[in-house]
């Protein structure tokens, strides 16, 4: 192929060569994982929840302000094992028991949407029960979202699962 140019060029000439195969054949690789791993925006309402945001954000701060408060019977565990866990969530306002219209949990990792998973807590009396299932080790990010007329309050914790 380049018989005609000197040993030393000529093998400068196949490096290039094998280094410019070798760039072709990563970057086709790297394509094919990024299709066969495609995960799409973190939530496919983006849009309505950046108009939101104040409002949210401000609507946080009204019932923090009002003394609303969930508590789990999670509270002081961040070590779970693997398996299902039940869950008891109930709304306390000032240190009494309130009524929430409805309660969430949503279990998610950092950056990505993979697993992310909703579970609806059944009501029971003043507090909201439901068994969340632990499939995965590693740390999730445990967000419990209550339903106070009509506005969202929200409390975020880390677990890990062993």
């Amino acid at each position: 192929m380049f018989k005609e140019l000197h040993p030393s060029l000529r093998n400068a000439m196949y490096v290039v060569l094998f280094s410019f195969t070798a760039l072709v054949a990563a970057t086709f690789y790297t394509i094919r994982l990024t299709f066969k791993h495609f995960e799409p925006v973190m939530d496919k309402n983006y849009y309505e929840i950046g108009l939101n945001y104040e409002k949210a954000i401000e609507n946080q701060k009204e019932l923090l302000n009002q003394g609303y408060k969930l508590t789990t019977n999670l509270d002081n565990t961040t070590l779970l094992p693997l398996g299902e866990i039940d869950l008891n969530v109930t709304l306390n306002q000032k240190e009494t028991l309130v009524k929430a219209d409805s309660i969430y949990v949503i279990l998610e990792r950092n950056a990505t949407t993979k697993n992310t998973t909703r579970y609806d807590l059944k009501p029971s009396n003043l507090s909201f029960t439901g068994k969340i299932p632990l499939k995965e080790t590693g740390t999730w990010n445990l967000r419990i979202i209550s339903n106070i007329n009509g506005k969202l309050f929200e409390r975020e914790s880390k677990i890990t699962v062993r």
